[in-house]
């Protein structure tokens, strides 16, 4: 489309929004950050997401929720009904995804937060029902907050990590619970540490027939090929690939399966299993997991935020983090509560070892070309909602990515993961208008991705105002006394949900 073709078909688009009342709506909409019949977007630089160059001067068009155009188009007129916005110097970068994330539900807070720190979109981790209610709401724009991807129920095994979660101790349970799930709307089934090898395969199996993924932990008892061969969608922390690209792997995971599994009690035990299977990796036995991973379309959830958290030993951060303002009472009570006492000094060094050494399996992963979503555990103590997502990608870049890959994975390769790439993901025409505007270039620092200018979510463009206006928004809910969750839980937890 030449200028000309381009001008003369923004003239029709404004024309048939003043015809079909869509400005008037606008002007008279409470909501500052209503989106705009047509908003063009002028002279940032253009990171689109599909690993092209950025594209200076660049100009976007959105209408309501799409993107309509994105090229050169210098010199257009300001023209009726169209809402232009000159972000010269500015970059813009797609809506960013948390691929792990939990307490949606505190819908005051942690949604919100997400969205004025550029986190669009969500894929949250324990399909509660009132995240289901939350999400439609979200869609019919009564309710700020991210597109959500949505799990099931935890299905775990017995006892169960977490209160309120799906406990399943035989294949008949397991397959019910995987019904469940479907007729409840979840978009995937979310599987556990303690699934055994029974329950778990029959949740595959039950998974396909429902036509839904499963993703979530790695069972302790279930080497990462095996679920990578059963189908699992994604694996979440890391979990198992130590043990699993280790020359003594059959070794680790016959001693796992000699006796119960309770990773309450055993958290240590297995830090050292882990610290021994680091230490004896095997570039071939990684390797050929890669490959499998990589021809089963395996994606890499690392939450490196959460895992750095819990190689202290401890829940780390300070009761004078100005974050923490925006949280609820009863959040920061749990955060509180999660810290325990202090491992020792040898301890500590280990599990710190062993955070370095996952650093370095994921970035031979990247290398490998295994495809690696960015998420962060949020509602984990001190993994803040919003605000933590940037803190995962310079993770991701101390890992081995280039800024490059770990933008991608918080928008392209989170989109494809989340099979929304036809709608999400880029900066592309036909694609969902969320999108990012920084004031800094984040492949020369991926940290200037915390330099945000404006969002664009669903189309509505929340400059700096409103964006302000929202942080004090949150801050005022985060004050008032929450009741007691009707689910019985809170969501996540301290070791990784």
């Amino acid at each position: 489309m030449d200028r000309a073709e381009f001008l003369s078909w923004l003239v029709k688009g404004a024309a048939g929004a003043v015809a079909g009342g869509l400005l008037a709506q606008a002007a008279a909409g409470a909501d500052p950050g209503a989106p705009e019949p047509i908003t063009v977007l002028s002279g940032a630089t253009v990171i689109d997401g599909t690993g092209s160059p950025p594209r200076p001067d660049t100009t976007i068009v959105l209408a309501a929720d799409r993107i309509l155009a994105v090229g050169r188009y210098p010199d257009l007129p300001r023209l009726p009904a169209v809402r232009t916005l000159d972000l010269t110097g500015k970059f813009v970068i797609p809506g960013l995804w948390d691929m792990h994330t939990h307490m949606a539900q505190a819908e005051s807070t942690f949604p919100p937060l997400h969205v004025v720190h550029g986190v669009t979109g969500i894929r949250e981790m324990w399909g509660f029902p009132e995240i289901h209610d939350l999400r439609r709401r979200i869609e019919q724009g009564t309710v700020l907050g991210p597109r959500i991807v949505l799990a099931s129920s935890i299905i775990d095994g017995p006892p169960g990590i977490w209160p309120g979660s799906t406990v399943v101790s035989t294949e008949a349970e397991a397959r019910a619970a995987v019904r469940r799930s479907k007729h409840e709307g979840a978009d995937f089934v979310k599987v556990y540490s303690l699934l055994t090898r029974e329950t778990f395969t029959a949740i595959a199996d039950e998974s396909r027939r429902a036509g839904l993924p499963f993703a979530g932990h790695v069972p302790h008892r279930i080497p990462v090929a095996e679920a990578v061969e059963l189908g699992q969608h994604t694996i979440e922390h890391l979990y198992g690939m130590l043990l699993s690209t280790s020359s003594r792997t059959p070794e680790f995971y016959a001693e796992i399966n000699a006796g119960p599994v309770d990773p309450n009690t055993q958290r240590a035990d297995r830090a050292r299993m882990e610290r021994a299977a680091a230490d004896s990796h095997s570039p071939e036995v990684a390797a050929a997991l890669f490959d499998l991973m990589i021809r089963r379309g395996v994606w890499q959830s690392p939450t490196l935020v959460v895992l750095e958290r819990l190689a202290t030993g401890v829940a780390p951060g300070r009761p004078d983090d100005e974050r923490l303002r925006y949280l609820p009472d009863f959040v920061r009570q749990f955060w509180q509560q999660r810290t325990g006492p202090e491992p020792d000094a040898a301890e500590v060094t280990m599990l710190r070892r062993n955070f370095d050494s996952r650093l370095e399996l994921l970035g031979a992963m990247n290398a490998a070309g295994v495809g690696i979503v960015a998420g962060t555990d949020a509602g984990n103590p001190f993994v803040f909602p919003g605000f933590s997502l940037h803190e995962e990608l310079e993770s991701l870049v101390r890992a081995g990515l280039s800024p490059m890959q770990a933008l991608q994975s918080a928008t392209r390769n989170a989109a494809r993961c989340a099979g929304l790439d036809a709608v999400s993901g880029t900066v592309e025409v036909g694609k969902h208008a969320d999108l990012v505007v920084l004031d800094s270039d984040p492949l020369a620092d991926i940290g200037n991705t915390r330099r945000i200018h404006a969002v664009v979510c669903r189309g509505r463009y929340l400059d700096p105002a409103n964006r302000e206006r929202i942080l004090r928004e949150v801050e005022a809910a985060a004050q008032i006394e929450y009741p007691a969750l009707p689910t019985g839980g809170l969501g996540f937890g301290s070791c990784c949900g």
